[in-house]
């Protein structure tokens, strides 16, 4: 592809978004991490704040995430592409110069940043999952109610057991 002149206030924009967005992924990473500790240390009243931390770093990041919509539009007719296709990676193959490579070094910093995040979002379930086991666990000795088994909303008990393998034509 070929590289594409745009404007110097459009660049200097685009460079300004550049670094909201990466701010802006930083503070929901170190919100996700803040939960992920809590969780790992049984914390539960810094769970507690780290939630509310998360939640407010991403009503934070959908105020970005609108600018991000508004640049596109703008880039679109810059770069001579529709809208939705203005990512990260056409806006690099299509300028030269600083930008290009502020944009190339910020694409990397965001994906490092994503992957970390799923991976800390992929473990908190976990523990969650986890703990929820082991909480039914609990209950159902407490109850005297065995693994598996499930009342209904009226609190009647409700048979889960589906018949052997061997009836299912295993």
């Amino acid at each position: 592809m070929n590289a594409t002149q745009i404007s110097n206030e459009l660049a200097e924009r685009m460079q300004r978004h550049l670094t909201e967005e990466e701010q802006s992924l930083v503070t929901v990473l170190d919100a996700v991490r803040a939960v992920h500790d809590s969780l790992r240390n049984l914390d539960g009243n810094a769970l507690a704040d780290a939630l509310d931390s998360e939640a407010a770093a991403l009503r934070k990041a959908e105020v970005v995430q609108a600018r991000r919509q508004q640049i596109r539009v703008e880039a679109a007719g810059a770069l001579g592409v529709p809208p939705q296709d203005v990512t990260l990676s056409v806006f690099a193959e299509k300028t030269r110069g600083p930008l290009q490579k502020n944009v190339v070094e910020t694409r990397q910093k965001l994906a490092q940043m994503s992957t970390e995040m799923e991976r800390l979002n992929h473990q908190n379930s976990a523990m969650l999952q986890q703990s929820l086991s082991l909480i039914r666990g609990i209950v159902g000795r407490l109850t005297g109610t065995a693994p598996g088994e499930t009342y209904s909303a009226g609190g009647a008990r409700e048979e889960t057991h589906v018949g052997s393998l061997m009836q299912w034509g295993g």
